[in-house]
């Protein structure tokens, strides 16, 4: 069974359609629910110019971009002008009440809340929703929060994730697709103008697996108070953060040393405990963590579900073996446990203008990521074959 995985896993033009369609299946659903509220380009023209680009970027690799070259200063230039460009989203809505968008204030109030020792989870925001923020998401955009814009996060994400594709892959025209493919995905634009966090979370999970891979492919475990200090907040960001943080640590966890293990488990743990009081200590009785907790709030997703794809986590961590697979399998994971939740809103008959689509876009970093890596084996193969003739 494991060959068969690897097999599965390592089969490159069906990962790579896998991985594209995931990409393209996010964005898409996000133009059929928000695309259909405006009136200035019809329906049917947006699906047909929104298809036409994906296809052109899914083919670019193999007939545009054989004579374009791409070097660094321009990769350097494009990463800039994508952080600007986030930058800019982030004011372009100046009456976020009049478009019924709740998320800019709930995060607001949440981190004033939380910097006065307030409860958070038993207000009600001007839409009547509860936030549901957990401590690593309230410290993850402190800073942002100081700057006078949450909704920086979602440059700072940006340009992160532009330095690491471009640490990672050598290669000017990979670079630039990854960039792009992030800079042009109508779920993360959306997330910028509503000033959301949500997509930047998994870009920062996605950025640290593949920093923490690049630094100590050796031994994961080389650090472990630091390890178990960014997992501890990276944990308590978003519930689903946890899968692809188990796919990638797992394994190494279990053939680390007993010293390794207690040091990362004790700081782990003491992260997790700390920042958890800075949130429960300010509820006025148990009655209240009770009935508003953040583990409540976030808790939407079926408990079956995401235990059985927890077990597959856990397994596919010990049949694994190179980093493009923990991508790989992390945006197939992430996107069929949000999918599931998809599937019981429609058998709840929940109307589309409801559907929790956002949730899918969670898997949007990892299948970028991944998708260099698949456009990096074809070059290696294509230069390969070059060689060889």
């Amino acid at each position: 069974m494991k060959t068969r995985i690897l097999q599965f896993s390592d089969n490159k033009k069906v990962m790579k359609i896998i991985v594209f369609t995931i990409y393209f299946i996010i964005n898409f659903l996000f133009l059929v629910k928000y695309g259909i509220r405006q009136n200035f380009i019809h329906p049917f023209l947006l699906t047909a110019v929104f298809v036409a680009l994906h296809i052109i970027l899914f083919y670019s690799d193999r007939y545009f971009n054989k004579s374009l070259k791409i070097n660094t200063k321009t990769i350097n230039l494009l990463i800039v002008f994508s952080g600007i460009f986030y930058l800019l989203l982030s004011h372009l809505i100046t009456d976020p009440y009049s478009l019924k968008i709740d998320r800019w204030q709930t995060v607001e109030y949440s981190l004033d809340y939380w910097l006065h020792g307030k409860y958070i989870y038993a207000t009600k925001n001007f839409m009547g929703n509860i936030p549901s923020y957990l401590p690593g998401q309230l410290l993850l955009m402190l800073l942002f929060y100081l700057l006078g814009n949450v909704g920086y996060m979602q440059a700072a994400a940006m340009i992160l994730f532009g330095w690491i594709v471009k640490r990672e892959f050598h290669s000017g025209k990979i670079r630039m697709m990854g960039i792009f493919l992030l800079f042009l995905s109508l779920s993360y634009i959306y997330e910028a103008v509503c000033k959301s966090d949500f997509i930047s979370l998994f870009i920062i999970t996605s950025f640290f697996i593949l920093y923490w891979h690049q630094n100590y492919r050796t031994n994961y475990f080389q650090k472990p108070i630091i390890l178990g200090l960014i997992v501890g907040v990276l944990c308590l960001t978003r519930s689903v953060v946890i899968l692809p943080l188990v796919l990638f640590l797992c394994r190494p966890f279990f053939v680390s040393t007993w010293n390794e293990k207690i040091k990362f488990s004790a700081t782990f743990f003491l992260t997790v405990a700390f920042l958890m009081s800075t949130v429960i200590l300010p509820a006025e009785s148990i009655d209240e963590v009770l009935a508003y907790n953040p583990l409540a709030m976030q808790g939407q997703l079926n408990s079956a579900v995401v235990l059985f794809f927890l077990f597959i986590t856990v397994f596919l961590s010990f049949v694994l073996k190179e980093i493009r697979h923990v991508f790989l399998w992390s945006s197939i994971i992430i996107f069929a446990v949000m999918a599931s939740h998809i599937i019981e809103q429609i058998l709840r008959n929940t109307a589309v203008e409801f559907l929790n689509v956002t949730y899918l876009a969670a898997a949007l970093p990892f299948s970028i990521v991944n998708y260099c890596f698949l456009l990096q084996e074809d070059k290696f193969r294509s230069n390969k074959n070059i060689r060889t003739e």
